[in-house]
């Protein structure tokens, strides 16, 4: 209860479910959140102010920067967390606490249910810190109903496999993306592109949806595949008037709803 700030720190898909957390943390918690690239936060003068928590995400726990980030924050009196998957890991080890993800080593080059894992660990951590300060417990059991929800949407999912194959073996031959969102849904987009970079080598570019016009635009062309997180929350209405603007322009959607 005594926290003021929270840094999150962490590399690639790590680093995407920090942003996630950041807006968690100060959503539910309501306490003021940072995210920063380990490469970058180990190589700055960070400010570490009295009541700050860093919490450092990694699915190995041997990341070279995040584990660098770690033994900064240390020597700054930053009390350190440590979110990773592998057991008795560096980041573990060097850490002053933190959560193991337990979600089973990845056999793949890319990190798929580590990420689903830290989103988790870090909704649970936000839940609690905004329990003991201001979310009523009725409240918390809710999003909690909800997380313990999400195997059988993962399922669901699953079964549109079929589907997913059709839209994929449409665009193969498309050389670049973008992915949009807004809110949570924008961490989201990173990691979508990030994932078709990391697997099938095209070029993507994740984006906030609303950044889209601020430039990026420019580049979409006829039937340029553009992939959108249309979730119903606040920001729905203005994803469907981004969604509108890109087929204006001819882009291809794809939407995630």
């Amino acid at each position: 209860t005594g926290t003021k700030r929270i840094i999150l720190t962490g590399c690639g898909t790590a680093w995407h479910a920090a942003l996630v957390g950041e807006f968690l943390f100060e959503k539910l918690a309501r306490i003021p959140a940072e995210t920063e690239y380990a490469s970058e936060f180990r190589y700055r003068n960070p400010i570490i102010e009295d009541g700050t928590v860093v919490i450092a995400i990694s699915q190995s726990g041997e990341t070279a920067d995040t584990l660098a980030a770690v033994e900064q924050a240390k020597e700054r009196g930053a009390r350190v967390l440590g979110v990773v998957n592998a057991v008795g890991s560096s980041i573990a080890r060097t850490t002053d606490a933190g959560v193991y993800l337990h979600v089973g080593p990845e056999i793949g080059v890319a990190s798929t249910k580590a990420f689903t894992g830290q989103v988790a660990v870090l909704s649970m951590l936000a839940l609690e810190m905004g329990r003991r300060r201001h979310i009523s417990t009725e409240q918390v059991i809710l999003y909690l109903e909800e997380i313990s929800q999400i195997p059988k949407k993962i399922e669901r999912i699953l079964e549109d496999s079929e589907i997913i194959k059709q839209i994929a073996a449409e665009n193969i031959e498309k050389d670049n993306w973008l992915f949009l969102g807004r809110g949570f849904n924008y961490p989201v987009a990173l990691e979508g592109a990030l994932k078709l970079k990391e697997i099938s080598y095209i070029h993507a570019e994740g984006l906030p949806a609303a950044e889209m016009k601020h430039g990026p635009i420019a580049l979409i062309t006829d039937n340029m595949p553009v992939v959108f997180l249309a979730t119903r929350c606040s920001q729905y209405e203005k994803v469907i008037s981004n969604i509108e603007e890109v087929r204006a322009r001819g882009g291809k959607t794809i939407i995630v709803a």
